[in-house]
């Protein structure tokens, strides 16, 4: 219960509007990447990265083994040799696979970093979502309590005479309705509290506490956008459908460089009776069956494919880049306004609404409905904040702003690839 206090009143001081200071900037990026990086399914993205490095040193392994072979027959003349044999690597194939285990390491380290972003903004959206709920669970116990003072009330006034019979039922129908969308929030905060603990991927309290405080929307260097070719060409979706297309350019040199055959040299030493004996062996296997042609087009068409979901991806992601760009505009235009106008006001209404229906000057169904409208643009405003913050979060991946937030997750030392990629034998 502790953690969730605190996370309410760090999310309570998020949502307010005022200005950024640089310290609670950088808390906030502390706390972020605190949660993040211990986060399983982050660790599960960086097993991953350290598989493909690994991957990447056994490729740069030369390919094949000297192979030692002892030779004894027994017959009208005995024979005895020694001989070794070594397979070599014509065509290069050791750098054609060290190439594209390269490639693969750099599209499980971009991996890495999209899963690393999409992880942060799914914590400030889980974040936001469960304020949102929080405050909402504030405005409608503040309505039940209401509806229920007023229904009270209501009963006072209409033994005395001062009310029919229709506005006592208006009352306690109003604290009914009250009551139960008071049982609805209750719900819903319950279900968004499980959701930021699952996106989390951690319940211990302690490792989350102290939480930092951030009190408002920071500003965007990419915000509004000037250059979107240069803010798309930066994003790690599209480094990865790059790296992708490169992963099939190294994967057709590889094919066409397992079309050249590997031949085997040998030489053997021995004893043939009482005589020396010495022979050179050389063998070449005959690519006329089958000269691996087929696999080389499979993969010039994988190329292929590869080119038109890149153009497919730099599409959507032009799309959501400018779908972001404007959403965060309109959001922020509507709480600018809201911001110029107060929320005092709302206060006021309501005592002043609360006087004239005690003084009799308004009528039970107008107190009723006014009320209601005054309570409902409360909880507009609660919605209208957490969808600038939503909006903004959504902004920040898609610009890729959001990489200035989080601390680079690979934990691989540059000495653990190979500084030389592999070479003929």
């Amino acid at each position: 219960m502790r953690f969730l206090n605190v996370i309410s009143l760090f999310a309570c001081a998020l949502l307010l509007p005022s200005t950024v200071g640089a310290n609670e900037q950088q808390k906030f990026e502390s706390w972020l990447n605190q949660v993040v990086q211990h986060h399983p399914r982050l660790q599960a993205a960086q097993a991953s990265a350290d598989k493909a490095a690994a991957e990447l040193r056994a490729a740069n392994q030369p390919l094949f083994n000297p192979e030692l072979e002892f030779e004894y027959e027994r017959a009208g003349v005995d024979t005895k040799t020694a001989g070794i044999t070594q397979t070599i690597d014509w065509g290069d194939k050791r750098l054609a696979q060290t190439h594209l285990a390269d490639y693969k390491l750099q599209l499980s380290l971009t991996e890495l970093t999209v899963a690393q972003q999409k992880l942060s903004a799914e914590v400030l959206l889980a974040l936001v979502t469960y304020q949102a709920s929080f405050d909402t669970l504030k405005i409608t116990e503040k309505r039940s309590n209401s509806m229920s003072q007023f229904f009270s009330i209501a009963k006072q006034r209409y033994q005395a005479g001062d009310l029919t019979e229709i506005e006592l039922a208006l009352a306690q129908l109003a604290s009914s309705e009250a009551n139960f969308e008071l049982a609805d929030a209750r719900s819903e905060l319950i279900i968004n509290k499980q959701n930021l603990y699952v996106v989390l991927g951690n319940r211990s309290n302690s490792s989350l506490i102290p939480l930092p405080v951030m009190n408002s929307i920071p500003s965007s260097s990419e915000y509004p956008v000037k250059d979107s070719n240069q803010i798309l060409d930066r994003l790690p979706e599209m480094r990865l459908a790059i790296t992708r297309m490169n992963i099939a350019r190294a994967e057709i040199k590889l094919r066409q460089s397992e079309q050249r055959p590997n031949p085997s040299i040998g030489i053997k030493a021995g004893k043939e009776g009482n005589d020396n004996l010495t022979s050179l062996s050389f063998s070449m296997p005959l690519f006329v069956r089958n000269n691996l042609s087929a696999e080389v087009d499979a993969a010039r068409l994988l190329l292929i494919q590869r080119e038109y979901e890149a153009t497919s991806t730099r599409q959507a992601l032009l799309a959501q880049l400018t779908s972001a760009e404007q959403t965060l505009q309109v959001n922020r235009q509507a709480w600018a306004q809201w911001e110029a106008t107060g929320g005092q006001h709302l206060l006021r209404k309501e005592k002043l609404l609360d006087r004239l229906w005690k003084a009799g000057e308004l009528s039970t169904a107008d107190y009723l409905v006014q009320l209601k409208q005054s309570l409902d643009t409360e909880e507009s405003v609660i919605r209208q904040r957490a969808q600038l913050w939503q909006s903004w979060t959504q902004w920040l991946i898609a610009s890729g702003d959001i990489a200035k937030w989080i601390s680079p997750q690979s934990s691989l030392q540059t000495n653990s690839i190979p500084k030389k990629l592999g070479s003929g034998e």
